[in-house]
């Protein structure tokens, strides 16, 4: 029985077809007529957590603290976790009762920031290509988009020359990630002293997500936005355990970076 009388809100009619879920469709019915696929849709991770970790949980089910509701901003131990792993990882120094919130996974945070600090109306920068969070969390939030394309001839990297003054003026946030998804790009550190003071320069809250900051090959090691002169002041960044630990089930990230905005 449909009822025709109870529709979704208008923010949700007005979001693009999700394209996970009709690749999901898709593969059912090329499995039902029998045909062999190679999975491109959704990247879930192909190998087991590591062993130490699914030890840990256990572990830490079988303690009946753990069942209770978790503070507001996580457990301390975590966030002095995080901010001690991002020193050793970045030689940044976050305060970890500030600087650093426990996540369910970085889409929900990705999701929940455009919730938090946009109106209807506002305007955000999100690359085209993108993965979907980055556009649809401030579609949600009933903001405009202005895509900025990216292209092969500049390896795939935002052109910031390409934004109009204007635009960029009138810009509240900034959606980016490198590594990227879903070229697999990689951005030089010079590339996030550019996005920076252009953040500064429009007044712009960068939001930088880094799923895939331990996915690197041949001596390369992507950059971390707040290593840069004057980012904290302007933006946060976004990390996953999904991708590196194999743990894209467990739903767990974080965010870092400017206290207000994560406050």
């Amino acid at each position: 029985m449909v009822l025709d009388w109870i529709s979704p809100a208008e923010r949700v009619q007005a979001l693009p077809p999700y394209v996970f879920a009709r690749l999901d469709e898709l593969k059912a019915r090329a499995r039902e007529q029998g045909l062999d696929l190679i999975d491109l849709g959704m990247g879930n991770p192909d190998g087991a957590t590591p062993q130490p970790v699914i030890d840990s949980a256990i572990k830490a089910l079988q303690n009946p603290a753990n069942h209770g509701y978790p503070p507001f901003e996580g457990t301390g131990s975590f966030r002095q976790t995080i901010t001690d792993w991002y020193y050793r990882r970045y030689s940044v120094k976050l305060d970890p009762d500030g600087e650093a919130l426990p996540l369910l996974g970085s889409k929900e945070g990705l999701s929940h920031l455009a919730l938090a600090y946009l109106n209807p109306g506002d305007l955000v920068l999100v690359p085209s290509p993108a993965y979907p969070a980055h556009f649809r969390g401030p579609l949600i939030a009933g903001a405009k988009v202005h895509s900025i394309p990216l292209s092969a001839e500049n390896d795939w990297l935002i052109d910031l020359s390409q934004i109009p003054d204007e635009v960029a003026d009138s810009a509240k946030m900034l959606y980016f990630n490198y590594p990227n998804n879903p070229t697999g790009a990689t951005a030089p550190r010079e590339f996030f002293e550019e996005i920076v003071a252009f953040a500064r320069r429009h007044s712009i809250l960068l939001v930088h997500d880094l799923c895939y900051a331990e996915l690197a090959f041949d001596g390369y090691q992507p950059t971390s936005l707040l290593e840069i002169e004057g980012a904290k002041e302007i933006g946060v960044e976004f990390h996953t355990l999904s991708k590196t630990y194999n743990m894209a089930g467990w739903r767990v990230g974080f965010v870092v970076g400017n206290r207000h905005v994560i406050q």
